[in-house]
């Protein structure tokens, strides 16, 4: 299949018990048949975290070459940044990341992250560097404002040197107010020179 285009993997759990394992394993197996795909389309699945799991993500450890990476989250309230820098520090040389931030259609009894929680393991994501040398472009979709989400785009801006453009398309819970008082604090983590473009209920706006 040296033509493939796209690929999008199945469901990968975050943190559960061991014997989910498996699941993510027949993933894994399936991305080392290829040494190299234009965009991966990956799905995180965070449904199952509780305190007494471990991170299950350990295994992967090396991905096919990667131009174009959209990582769809489920993170429920979770934090989601230590898995991210994961999967990011094992796909370093992409040219363009979208991060999807999804939430459930309808409400669903999903524990809330407490104090604690296994979700901010491993920790030294908040410190260790790390370097994206080809990235180009980010778009974030869903953005509501979110401590954990808020943590993992500023981390991006450090992790990139040659960031062109950002892209951040706020949820439709977002007020007006809201949104202002988001722009201008990602407006606080950019540098002189990129593009940064905020839509909000249809209406965009571009910053240089």
């Amino acid at each position: 299949m040296s033509q493939l285009q796209q690929l999008t993997a199945q469901f990968l759990i975050v943190y559960g018990e061991d014997i989910l394992s498996a699941r993510n394993h027949n993933c894994l197996m399936l991305l080392q048949h290829f040494d190299r795909i234009s965009r991966l389309i990956l799905n995180l699945d965070y449904t199952l975290v509780k305190c007494s799991n471990r991170f299950l993500m350990e295994e992967m450890t090396k991905f096919p070459k990667v131009t174009s990476l959209t990582l769809a989250v489920m993170a429920f309230e979770h934090s989601f940044g230590a898995s991210l820098f994961h999967v990011l520090r094992i796909s370093s040389g992409i040219r363009e990341l979208e991060v999807k931030l999804a939430l459930p259609s309808k409400p669903k009894p999903y524990p809330p992250c407490q104090s604690g929680c296994i979700c901010a393991e491993p920790s030294n994501w908040e410190t260790e560097e790390l370097v994206l040398p080809c990235l180009k472009e980010v778009v974030i979709n869903d953005l509501r404002g979110t401590e954990h989400e808020l943590a993992l785009v500023k981390r991006l801006f450090n992790w990139t040197k040659m960031l062109e453009g950002m892209r951040v398309n706020f949820h439709d819970s977002i007020t007006e107010s809201k949104g202002e008082e988001l722009r201008k604090l990602l407006l606080s983590f950019s540098r002189p020179g990129l593009r940064m473009n905020f839509t909000h209920h249809g209406e965009v706006c571009s910053y240089d």
